[in-house]
């Protein structure tokens, strides 16, 4: 017997078989009429349709025998599909390839053998349609014929089947996806609904603050009294803060479905947190006639690691909803030590009312956004219908957990529940900075808003500054070249000329003297900001105002500090590298504090858990880079400078926060001293410029300190940019 050799294309060839899906299927009558009719027409007692796998040839179809395989390598029909046309043996014993083999030998005695191969449409053959019988014969041409049409119907049925197959299954995902749009569509309809009611209570609420300015505003300028406008103020006052309530919820929904509201992860003090948001909670409650009560377990830590803004959020919304839906007894806020171990505890905050309850119906859309309990809510109660479906967003980014229970009529209890790191830091201290004087220096300011132009004009005199108010960008730039100018603090949506085209003329004229452009904008996104500073502009003023923001721009831009202010502006220029940029900083610190020899420029990582080396200028002005300290080998270190913002360690080698920094860093420099300040951006640390003393021991002044404010403010406002850091 000669065993058949196995094809070359056997891998595609059985990729092919496979994809019919057919091996090991029921018998099916389609297939049983063709090898019958084969029989009939070839005068053999057997016919069968053989499908070649890797180890055996399996019957499709059989007729006039009983098993159902055999092995390929015995197989007739392994020589078959190595042809491209009818294998015929005529008689078998008398064919040196199969006198001897098995099958010939045993059951079912094969002396004639005729099979033509299944060809796929790809070319591949996958199996034969053969006619067998136990008495020597020879086909005829018509037989011949016939048998290649019947293996070519074979094939054809193959394919109809793997394409009803296809279609069925077309049509189950057809009815899954129909049925999905179905949902869908109810989803969006809802959705649609939803966003209709919310958009109609959101006109509601923004116009009642709205009206409440504007009219409180003419009655106050009608009012007689000063006790009278001072009351009127208040209502506005009042009104403002619940109009920027609303917007900020919907500024801060909008940053949490787009991925764009970064979680912080600093030192704060829980308690004065929760104190502070009890004192307004106070008066809201005692405005309606109830009470607030506070009780804060005695193992609470004082300074966690977190964010304590979005902590304060998510308390101040929860009591405030529990407060605006009680009419009568108490809203609870109770904070207590779930968990306690050497560096974390699970804190657990409820917030716990007498009021109206929640029914069983709304309970189930309670965090959905854009809901509230039914359509009467918002216009008994007011709100946006965001507040609980931001809470929960928050809480999910800060890996915290907010669940309620409530019983219709008897009141409800709120838990947020959040595991934080406690920090060993000592009471966080907020360095306060000296106000900049800018007597003697003209402030050219372009804004075409007249009450912005009231605030920027009175924030600017606070400085001393002498302001110069103009009414869009064609002004700006007439006055400019007109005029002399220390400063320019640009708007930059205005008419005829906005605040874009207005600085790419000033920068176009400008020759040796560049004056810095300050944009005044609304506009937050990290795009803008870029734009802005890459067409000439050298920092950026975010609206509304922030006073300590501003006094950080005036101190650097500050024309009485003309070294200062042009190395700021030297730094805000894009075509400078930041290696030099950071070189010229460093320089600069130098300059400015003479008792440092060695001075570098420090970048915190994202998750506060090393911090890197930007630049260090050594004592010989030789430039060091790549130096990274991490906070598991200097934990005290770390726990202060990321909870103080000034570390004055005159005696560095001795000092509680720096001692670990001796062996491996102080003793081989030869630092006897250190004065770091660190930097922020957005109440956010960023990271710490430092100062050491080499070769001896040296006690840092005031003036020293101020030094390196006027430095972080430059660091802040411009190498954050360069780095991509914002």
């Amino acid at each position: 017997m000669i065993k058949a050799q196995t094809p070359q294309n056997e891998e595609s060839r059985l990729q092919d078989l496979y994809e019919y899906e057919i091996l090991d299927t029921e018998a099916e009558k389609v297939f049983d009429d063709l090898t019958q009719l084969a029989s009939d027409i070839c005068e053999t007692p057997i016919s069968l349709i053989s499908l070649v796998d890797p180890e055996r040839q399996w019957f499709k179809s059989k007729y006039g025998i009983e098993v159902d395989e055999t092995e390929r390598d015995i197989a007739f029909c392994s020589h078959t599909i190595l042809q491209d046309q009818v294998f015929e043996i005529q008689d078998a014993l008398l064919d040196e390839r199969f006198h001897d083999n098995p099958l010939v030998m045993g059951e079912p005695n094969i002396r004639f053998y005729a099979g033509t191969p299944l060809v796929t449409p790809k070319g591949s053959t996958i199996g034969t349609l053969c006619v067998i019988s136990d008495k020597p014969k020879k086909l005829n041409a018509r037989q011949v014929n016939a048998l290649t049409i019947l293996g070519k119907e074979v094939i054809a049925q193959l394919e109809l089947r793997a394409n009803n197959k296809k279609l069925t299954a077309s049509l189950e995902k057809q009815k899954l996806y129909n049925k999905k749009l179905e949902e869908l569509k109810k989803e969006a309809d809802i959705a649609n609904t939803l966003k209709g009611q919310f958009l109609a209570n959101m006109s509601h609420e923004l116009r009642t603050p709205l009206h409440g300015i504007l009219n409180l505003a003419e009655f106050g300028l009608t009012e007689l009294t000063s006790i009278e406008k001072d009351n009127a103020l208040k209502s506005i006052l009042n009104s403002a803060n619940l109009l920027s309530s609303i917007v900020n919820d919907i500024l801060d929904f909008s940053k949490i479905e787009a991925g764009k509201l970064d979680i912080e992860n600093i030192n704060f003090n829980l308690h004065e947190i929760i104190n502070d948001a009890a004192q307004s909670l106070k008066k809201q409650a005692s405005d309606k006639g109830i009470k607030f009560v506070l009780t804060v377990d005695e193992n609470v830590a004082v300074t966690l690691k977190g964010d304590p803004i979005r902590i304060s959020q998510i308390l101040n919304n929860l009591c405030s909803n529990a407060i605006k839906f009680t009419k009568q007894g108490l809203v609870n806020l109770k904070v207590c030590v779930k968990k306690n171990s050497i560096n974390t505890q699970d804190i657990l905050f409820e917030v716990i009312d007498t009021g109206i309850g929640i029914s069983k119906t709304a309970q189930r859309n309670l965090f959905q956004e854009f809901h509230q309990a039914d359509a009467s809510t918002s216009r008994r109660y007011g709100g946006t219908g965001l507040g609980l479906a931001i809470c929960a967003k928050l809480s999910s980014l800060m890996n915290g957990k907010i669940n309620f229970t409530s019983q219709e009529g008897e009141g409800s209890v709120f838990s947020y529940q959040q595991n934080f790191e406690v920090s060993q830091a000592c009471e966080i201290i907020k360095q306060k900075k000296e106000i900049t004087d800018l007597q003697g220096c003209t402030v050219l300011v372009a804004e075409d808003n007249k009450v912005n132009q009231i605030i920027v004009s009175k924030m600017l005199q606070a400085h001393n500054a002498n302001i110069v108010i103009t009414e869009n960008g064609k002004e700006c730039v007439d006055y400019f070249f007109a005029n002399s100018v220390d400063l320019i603090f640009m708007d930059i949506q205005m008419p005829e000329m906005d605040g874009v085209e207005a600085t790419k003329l000033i920068r176009s004229k400008q020759t040796n003297t560049v004056t810095p452009i300050i944009a005044m904008t609304a506009n937050t996104m990290k795009q803008d900001i870029e734009h802005y500073l890459d067409i000439g502009m050298d920092g950026y003023l975010m609206k509304p105002f922030d006073k300590e923001k501003l006094n950080s721009l005036l101190n650097v831009y500050n024309q009485k500090k003309i070294t200062l202010k042009n190395l700021a502006v030297k730094i805000s220029d894009p075509n400078i590298s930041s290696q030099l940029k950071l070189n010229q900083t460093c320089r600069e610190l130098k300059r400015l504090i003479p008792n440092a020899n060695r001075v570098s420029l420090w970048l915190f990582n994202n998750d506060y858990t090393a911090i890197n080396c930007l630049m260090c200028l050594d004592e010989n002005d030789e430039v060091i880079l790549d130096m990274v300290l991490k906070a598991q080998d200097f934990p005290a270190y770390f726990n202060y400078i990321l909870s103080n913002q000034v570390l004055d360690a005159s005696d560095a080698k001795n000092n509680e926060i720096t001692k670990d920094f001796t062996k491996v860093y102080f003793e081989p420099c030869n630092v006897c001293s250190l004065l770091d300040y660190i930097f922020f951006i957005d109440k956010r640390p960023l990271g710490v410029v430092c100062c050491e003393s080499v070769g001896s021991k040296v006690s840092w002044t005031h003036t020293d300190k101020e030094s390196l404010i006027k430095i972080a403010d430059v660091t802040t406002l411009f190498l954050s940019k360069q780095l991509k850091l914002l």
